[in-house]
């Protein structure tokens, strides 16, 4: 509690504020103690509380950053990159290869039948593109080929 400015009127309730403190004067403690009533165990716990709330606050900032970090370095490490001379290659570029292969499929070795039905599908491709073929005639093309037929 504040003393009273004057004696005679407490209904105020104004405290005294001297030249020489800086802060009201607490009457409960005889002048002495924490400023503005108070209690000196709310004050320890809040020098405990404080400087424990900003050292989580900053480690879970610093986690929060490796965090981050860490996962961009597993999504990189994840990333696939083929390389220049790797098995893989582009739908067009298959396309290409199965054409190139298709035409060096020796037709005097065939049966009269599978001739005609080369050079029909063979025809088709030329006008078409080879994805105008089945996945039936890709396979028919792919076993005429002489790799397949042993020879």
């Amino acid at each position: 509690m504040c003393r009273p400015v004057a004696a005679n009127r407490p209904e105020f309730g104004f405290c005294n504020l001297s030249a020489s403190d800086s802060v009201y004067q607490n009457t409960d403690t005889g002048g002495q103690g924490p400023p503005f009533g108070l209690d000196t165990k709310l004050l320890e716990i809040m020098t405990i509380l404080l400087p424990a709330l900003l050292m989580t606050m900053m480690g879970g900032l610093a986690f929060r950053i490796w965090y981050r970090n860490w996962r961009k370095r597993q999504i990189a490490a994840r990333r696939r990159i083929e390389a220049p001379n790797s098995h893989y290659s582009s739908a067009g570029v298959q396309n290409q290869v199965d054409r190139e292969r298709w035409g060096d499929i020796a037709m005097r070795k065939l049966h009269p039948l599978n001739q005609d039905e080369v050079v029909r599908l063979l025809e088709l491709v030329d006008a078409d593109g080879v994805k105008s073929l089945s996945g039936r005639d890709r396979l028919f093309l792919d076993n005429m080929t002489l790799p397949r037929m042993g020879v």
